[in-house]
């Protein structure tokens, strides 16, 4: 008999284990549904209000990087002209294959990219020195120059562009400025932007950091200052901004790239593509300025 009452109890805590191993699977899959309900709610607000936003750009991404997740596209796989945004890879590339001290000389084929920086021929900079002056100033000598710094640097910007996951990017030059009136000189979609402004920051978070100071003053080895104040207009209106890249061609129109982190500590990448000069600032003001109406990235 007291074997059998034995018997009973050890049953009888078995099933009550096994019930409220139940009920606790139960109140945690309720609530992982509904943090994906919730999560599934917000996304869908998102994606109704860009889909009838009034931005200019052809073709837009939003990547929440904390969370490694796509939040928008519109056109966002689509291959286009990126114009200046190139030069992140440029930058990138260079940095890859040297020290950061490593000097850098401007060459008279470096002088003779467009727009005059006030650089000298065979002036000497320190590479980093020199990536920072080019991304805030989008200076096309620079970018040349760290581009003829290397052997094979074209294929190794292309090389290091697959390895790191931007699937329909083709450099064909350093600058990003258009070959000719229907030849773009750097191609990629709005999702690679993505893809290698996050990389770029990651890997080299001094230099590209700086990419998001109103202005920079350098003094070059070879003994000149040179200074030059930031492309990006609206600096200012965004708030937690890590990095910023603009762009613009006549084949590419207005592009821009952004890495910001918003109050819900999330590093957000947004890149819009075929914009025009002016509204390229604008679009991504609306941009940002949805996400954060919409507290997205707050806790469900």
């Amino acid at each position: 008999m007291e074997q059998t009452s034995d018997n009973n109890r050890l049953l009888f805590f078995i099933l009550f284990v096994l019930a409220l191993e139940a009920v606790l699977f139960y109140i945690g899959n309720n609530k992982l549904n509904v943090a994906f309900i919730n999560e599934q709610s917000k996304l869908a607000k998102i994606h109704n209000i860009f889909a009838n936003a009034p931005i200019q750009a052809k073709a837009f991404s939003i990547y929440d990087q904390t969370l490694n997740k796509k939040i928008y596209g519109k056109n966002d796989e689509e291959e286009m002209p990126i114009a200046s945004l190139a030069k992140i890879m440029t930058v990138v590339s260079a940095l890859n294959g040297k020290r950061q001290n490593d000097i850098v000389s401007i060459s008279l084929n470096a002088l003779k990219q467009e727009t005059d920086y006030g650089f000298f021929v065979n002036e000497k900079f320190k590479a980093k020195e020199l990536a920072k002056f080019t991304l805030i100033g989008s200076v096309n000598d620079g970018a040349h120059a760290l581009g003829e710094s290397g052997d094979n640097f074209i294929l190794k910007m292309n090389d290091k562009a697959r390895k790191i996951g931007m699937e329909n990017a083709f450099f064909f030059n350093f600058t990003g400025l258009d070959i000719d009136d229907g030849f773009a000189g750097v191609y990629a979609s709005a999702q690679d932007v993505n893809v290698m402004a996050m990389y770029a920051l990651k890997a080299y978070p001094e230099v590209f950091g700086a990419s998001v100071l109103p202005e920079i003053k350098i003094k070059s080895e070879s003994g000149f200052d040179h200074d030059i104040k930031n492309t990006n207009d609206i600096l200012d209106k965004i708030s937690g901004i890590l990095f910023s890249k603009t762009g613009f061609t006549p084949l590419a129109g207005g592009n821009f790239t952004i890495i910001y982190r918003n109050k819900y500590e999330h590093d957000i990448a947004i890149t819009v593509l075929g914009s025009t000069l002016k509204n390229r600032f604008s679009d991504m003001e609306k941009i940002v300025n949805v996400l954060y109406d919409l507290d997205y990235g707050s806790p469900n």
